[in-house]
Order: C-alpha cells, then sequence, then structure tokens
C-alpha cells in the first residue's frame, strides 16, 4: 500500500496557494497512491479548516485520513482536539512557524494538548517548511530540537512526524521509536536516503 501522509487542503493563510479534494484525488489517481492524509494549512481559525478536511473524508473515508489543525495556545485547543475525533479526523497537526508552538503559552500549553492525543491515540504531524527554506530553517531552532526532545521523552505513546528539514533529527530519530520522518513532497527529495544512511549503523 501506497500512503502519503502530508497532503493540504485549503488555501494557504501567508503564500498564493490553494488546493481541492479533486486535485488532491487526481493526484493519487496518477500515481498509484491508495491513502492520504490530508492536513488543513495553519490557521487561527481551527474549528473552519477542520470541518473543510472533515467535509472531504466524509465523501471519500476509503481514500482520505483526516487531520486537525490545533493552535495550543487558543483556550478552545482541548476541546478541539475532541471536537475533531467526533467528526472523524485521526490525528493532529502543529505548525511550530505558524502557531510559535515552541515559543508561546497560552491556557493549553503544548504538553497539555499531548494528553488527548493519548486518550484517543492521535499522533501528532510537526508541519516543517520545504527544502528550498530548510537549512535556514534548521539554523538558530534550537528550541524546536529541545521541544520535540521533550516531548517525545514526556509521552513515548504518542507518534511524531517531522519533517526532514527539522533540527537534529536523526539524533531524535535513534533516541526515540516514536519519532518518524515525513519524507513527503518535496521535503522528501533524498532525505529518506540521507537520513537512512545518517541512521545506518
Amino acid at each position: 500500500m501506497i500512503i502519503d501522509i502530508h497532503s493540504h487542503l485549503g488555501h494557504h493563510p501567508i503564500m498564493d496557494f490553494k488546493q481541492e479534494t479533486k486535485e488532491i484525488l487526481d493526484v493519487m489517481d496518477r500515481f498509484g497512491i491508495d491513502k492520504t492524509f490530508v492536513l488543513p494549512f495553519p490557521s487561527m481559525k481551527m474549528k473552519k479548516v477542520n470541518d473543510a478536511v472533515a467535509k472531504a473524508v466524509k465523501k471519500h473515508p476509503d481514500r482520505l485520513v483526516g487531520f486537525a489543525c490545533i493552535d495550543p495556545a487558543s483556550e478552545d485547543a482541548l476541546a478541539e482536539i475532541d471536537r475533531a475525533v467526533d467528526i472523524g479526523l485521526k490525528g493532529v497537526m502543529l505548525d511550530p512557524d505558524f502557531h510559535r508552538v515552541f515559543g508561546r503559552r497560552g491556557p493549553s500549553t503544548v504538553e497539555e494538548i499531548m494528553f488527548p492525543c493519548m486518550e484517543h491515540e492521535l499522533p501528532v504531524l510537526l508541519n516543517t517548511p520545504n527544502d528550498e527554506v530548510g537549512e535556514a530553517w534548521r539554523m538558530g531552532r534550537e528550541p524546536y530540537y529541545e521541544g520535540l526532545n521533550g516531548l517525545a521523552s514526556k509521552f513515548p505513546s504518542v507518534r511524531f512526524f517531522i519533517g526532514p528539514y527539522w533540527p537534529r533529527i536523526t539524533e531524535l530519530m535513534k533516541a526515540y521509536p516514536n519519532v518518524f520522518v515525513d519524507s513527503g513532497g518535496r521535503n522528501g527529495i533524498g532525505a529518506a536516503a540521507r537520513i537512512a544512511q545518517d541512521l545506518a549503523p
């Protein structure tokens, strides 16, 4: 089975890019993809974008798996995770840059939202930039390494998916069996081979 674990639905909040359900399905048909994990673009309007993903998944339950966008600083973060499960979503997406996941505190901290993720057995995908900005993004991002290092250690039952340009990714993958690489899209060009070499004994 071929699974694409990273495909966005909707309109990017900053860049001039959008993608509809039909476009996702067309790509799946073209490349023989059996299932696609559908993620909303990062947004301050969690319910709106999550509802859009749930609607697409409901129409194509055999092909699409939906993830919910969660802003950890929102006072509605915990309730939105429960609601996302109720509407059929199967995972949580966090965007470290857009929502300042590892640098901002609100009523629901990053650690607090891990508890409903454990309860519902939801994987957590940390949305990371593509290879065009990867090197610049990786430099000076030690708080991102420290943030995920802490989460993966404290919540070993939560599965974390991160892009190949996450700082010190191979170090994290060696240390924690619950950390996986997301090699989809432009992020994945050459990344799988590079990371496999780094992880080789």
